[in-house]
This record gives structure tokens, sequence and C-alpha cells, in this order.
């Protein structure tokens, strides 16, 4: 059983050695440009009267064409990460 675990620790962490600075590079240059514009963004529609899941979209499409509009290159992927990121934030400034 001890050498299981440590196999899967070893495959855990091989993967994570892998994935992270792939990852890192991804979301740290889209998601830093993007994180000011996002907050924003929810900002903005965190008063109005939509549901939750209309105001995610609703973020995700205007933070989309912000960024288009700038010229900042980002995936959906990052584009919903920002998005998701900045709700945290402002939940924790309240």
């Amino acid at each position: 059983m001890k050498s299981l675990l440590a196999k899967l620790a070893g495959f855990s962490s091989a993967i994570f050695n892998f994935y992270a600075p792939i990852l890192k590079s991804v979301f740290a240059s889209g998601a830093a440009a993007l994180l000011p514009i996002a907050l924003e963004i929810v900002r903005s529609l965190s008063d109005t009267n939509k549901t939750g899941s209309q105001k995610r979209e609703a973020a995700v499409k205007l933070l989309t064409q912000t960024a288009t509009k700038q010229g900042i290159d980002a995936a959906e992927s990052v584009i919903r990460f920002t998005v998701e990121s900045a709700v945290q934030k402002l939940k924790t400034q309240e």
C-alpha cells in the first residue's frame, strides 16, 4: 500500500511539474491583463436583476468583446477563469 501511494504521489507531482509552467504562462499573461477590466464588469453587473448565471454569461461576453477591442488574445477558458476570479475578489471585499 505504501509503495502504491508513493507511486501515485510521484505520478501526481510529475503531472503537476509538467503542466504548472504551461498553465502559469497561459493564465498569467491573459488573466493579469484582463482582471482589472473583469472587476469593473462584474461590479457593474452586480446590482442588476439578472440571475447569477445570466450575470456570468454577460460578464464573459463583455470581457471577450473588450479583450478583442484591446488586442488581447485570450481563450474562453481564460476569460471565464478571470470572470470567476473577479467575482471571488469582490466577494472578499464585501
